[in-house]
């Protein structure tokens, strides 16, 4: 005979969240965990019952969606006394970052923090290529 599934459903807001997330992202720490607690140590939001969650690439969503969605949903359904938490997860968009190599991309790159900078480099005379 198979027991009857109890549906639990006890509100909860992202304050009484924050403190059941860090006791299973520090579990997971402890059990050196280290590739879950990783994904799992930043910042969510709370929409309802559910939890949205930024990732930085899709290896992490695969990692979280095949090994731990299960466990981590679990636990805080149990922590939480609420059956109908769900976890979204996405990947956060990242800045198109450029890397800078030669002096010229470094003076390029300071003097659009501070226009100033080209002002100055041509009353001096500077050059940057050396």
């Amino acid at each position: 005979m198979q027991e009857p599934v109890i549906q639990q459903n006890k509100q909860f807001t992202v304050v009484e969240l924050q403190p059941v997330w860090g006791r299973l992202i520090k579990d997971l720490e402890i059990r050196r965990r280290f590739s879950e607690f990783v994904i799992l140590n930043r910042k969510f939001t709370l929409n309802g019952t559910t939890i949205h969650l930024e990732v930085d690439n899709e290896i992490q969503i695969d990692l979280l969606t095949t090994t731990l969605r299960t466990e981590v949903l679990n636990f805080l359904r149990r922590e939480l006394q609420n059956s109908t938490i769900h976890l979204e997860i996405v990947v956060a968009e990242q800045e198109n970052t450029t890397l800078i190599y030669t002096q010229a991309d470094k003076f390029k790159f300071l003097a659009e923090k501070n226009p100033a900078l080209n002002e100055l480099r041509s009353v001096l005379g500077l050059d940057y290529d050396y």
